[in-house]
């Protein structure tokens, strides 16, 4: 399970007294939450190809999928939704995919569940503004494309509010992580709608059995083929 007894090789978020941890590692992610600690950052940059390919994508072209895997066909299931989308494999991909695997397998891993709910989605408008905490144990999202997720205490104003960089993963506690203390920060997606932005981000969580909804999860196995 998610654990953490200190913020050893973590910095918390002094700007703005948010319970923030930016972290030098994504092992150092998993550990920092805790008691004092709501979300933690891994503070690195995309490599400035797998930057560069983005950006060279029409947004409208990104795929857009919710899948209950294991985490070893993540990679295999992002190359083959965006080659649905008729975007070739590539270097960018390569790295893509096996970068959000190894997420896969580090969300696993901490959480003690064997299979993983992943979402890849791209956002045109104002989609879930209002800042909120969700209903599982820990999320991760990172956003590869466009501004990152906004954090706060409940519905905060502008200036106590922070937003993961593109391209660091954030992992914030949801509403089970703990009966013993109420989780304080909420977060939402950034207002984007009018002014010519777009989003394009990975969601991962644990996902045991009963949390499978059958009207939006598909279930995927190496043998599927996406089309």
């Amino acid at each position: 399970m998610l654990h953490a007894d200190s913020l050893l090789h973590a910095t918390q978020d002094h700007r703005s007294a948010l319970p923030v941890a930016y972290c030098p590692t994504a092992e150092d992610m998993f550990a920092a939450l805790g008691d004092a600690t709501d979300a933690a950052i891994w503070n690195r940059a995309l490599p400035a190809d797998v930057q560069a390919w983005f950006n060279a994508l029409s947004p409208e072209r990104f795929p857009h999928g919710r899948y209950v895997l294991s985490p070893n066909a993540v990679a295999k299931c992002i190359v083959q939704v965006f080659q649905a989308q008729q975007i070739d494999a590539c270097a960018a991909l390569a790295w893509f995919s096996e970068d959000v695997q190894a997420l896969a397998e580090a969300v696993s891993q901490h959480s003690g569940i064997s299979q993983v709910r992943l979402r890849v989605e791209p956002v045109f408008n104002n989609a879930c503004t209002k800042f909120h905490i969700d209903n599982v144990f820990a999320r991760l999202i990172c956003t590869y494309y466009g501004p990152g997720t906004e954090f706060g205490i409940g519905e905060a104003e502008i200036a106590s509010r922070g937003r993961a960089p593109t391209g660091m993963p954030v992992l914030l506690k949801g509403k089970r992580w703990s009966e013993l203390a109420a989780t304080r920060l909420h977060h939402r997606s950034p207002e984007i709608e009018g002014t010519g932005q777009s989003r394009f981000m990975v969601v991962l969580e644990g996902c045991p059995d009963a949390d499978i909804l059958p009207s939006y999860d598909h279930l995927y196995d190496c043998e599927t083929i996406i089309r």
